[in-house]
């Protein structure tokens, strides 16, 4: 009897979720008494706490984008409104290497196409109340003092 209560008991725990950060719920479809499926997502956490953009750029801006860099960011949704933030890192593989389906040539018309590849910019701390997947454009300054920067 002693067994069973301590497994009921542990069971029970396992049903509390707790969250790794503070943040907001979003793409939540459930009611009370749904039926869940294990390891099945049933909700996105978008966090509050640390923001960042993906901003893909052009490989040939790419020699000059490195970690720690300033950047100036523009949000479509915010007119007016301009974020500070700093390069967090620079990905290796192009946006189309890693497409669910990737471009293929198949017309034997070998154009060169410009690649884009992701570049993880971590925003400066902001009041701004932001949403997950708006478009922005950023600016990167690549040389402090210069006017040179990527785009």
């Amino acid at each position: 009897m002693q067994a069973q209560l301590a497994t009921a008991k542990l069971n029970l725990d396992h049903t509390v979720i707790k969250a790794p950060a503070s943040g907001w719920i979003a793409n939540l479809d459930l009611r009370a008494g749904s039926t869940v499926t294990a390891y099945a997502p049933l909700f996105a956490l978008v966090e509050s706490g640390h923001w960042w953009v993906q901003a893909n750029f052009k490989e040939t801006a790419l020699g000059r984008i490195r970690p720690g860099q300033p950047v100036t960011i523009h949000v479509d949704m915010l007119p007016g409104v301009t974020l500070k933030g700093h390069v967090e890192s620079v990905g290796y593989g192009s946006g189309s290497t890693f497409s669910l389906l990737p471009s293929e040539n198949a017309s034997g018309n070998w154009v060169k196409v410009t690649q884009r590849f992701p570049v993880r910019i971590a925003l400066d701390k902001t009041d701004v109340t932001l949403r997950t997947g708006a478009s922005i454009s950023a600016t990167v300054d690549t040389v402090a003092g210069h006017g040179d920067s990527a785009r």
